[in-house]
């Protein structure tokens, strides 16, 4: 019976995995905002990405150790991952802002993240919901609805701020530079989108 845990621990690992997400967002564009990002912010947002591959280890371990699981084994596995996605892209925006050299006042740039932190926002939501899904499958879908709906919103971003580089920017080096970072910020909205839809099947096998 000890290899058999509370089925609330699984989620409130998964709660503790968005809400260091979360801060790592809110303190990346607070960054952008203030035009402060620095080789400073590039370590902080690193101590984000280590302590969600922490916490993903350790969801993981728990896995192996458990024989009885509040959802599917293969939804546990496929839901720890993909959230650890979104931090890896963000971590992969700051690493690139660094290399790169980049100036990270760009309005682009902060919309996106303004998109990342309420899809971020809303998927937290969702999933400190999960434990009662049977009662609040409404409530989890809007959520999972409006990380959609900003998905979308991040592909036309996508597309208009390139559009706009490749209009204005004469210097072709940056050109690469600046493409590369719109398209990993709004491949972080996918993977929001990624758990959203893992979520959903959730609801659909436990509906």
């Amino acid at each position: 019976m000890g290899l058999i845990p509370k089925e609330t621990k699984f989620f409130e690992l998964f709660n503790n995995q968005m809400e260091n997400i979360l801060k790592a967002v809110s303190f990346f564009k607070k960054s952008l905002k203030e035009n402060s990002f620095n080789d400073e912010a590039v370590k902080r947002v690193k101590e984000y990405e280590h302590e969600g591959d922490t916490i993903t280890h350790e969801i993981v371990d728990m896995l192996n150790r458990t024989f009885i699981t509040p959802i599917d084994r293969e939804d546990i596995y496929m839901l720890v991952n993909n959230i650890d996605e979104i931090m890896d892209l963000i971590n992969v925006v700051s690493n690139r802002l660094n290399l790169y050299k980049v100036d990270s006042k760009d309005e682009y740039l902060y919309e996106f993240f303004v998109n990342i932190e309420e899809s971020v926002a809303a998927l937290s939501n969702a999933i400190k919901n999960l434990p009662e899904s049977s009662k609040k499958a409404t409530r989890i879908m809007d959520y999972c609805i409006e990380i959609n709906r900003l998905e979308n919103a991040g592909d036309s971003l996508r597309e208009k701020a390139i559009s706009d580089l490749f209009e204005k920017e004469k210097d072709p080096i940056k050109v690469i530079k600046w493409k590369e970072i719109y398209e990993v910020s709004e491949a972080a909205l996918d993977s929001c989108e990624h758990v959203a839809k893992t979520i959903e099947g959730i609801l659909v096998k436990h509906g």
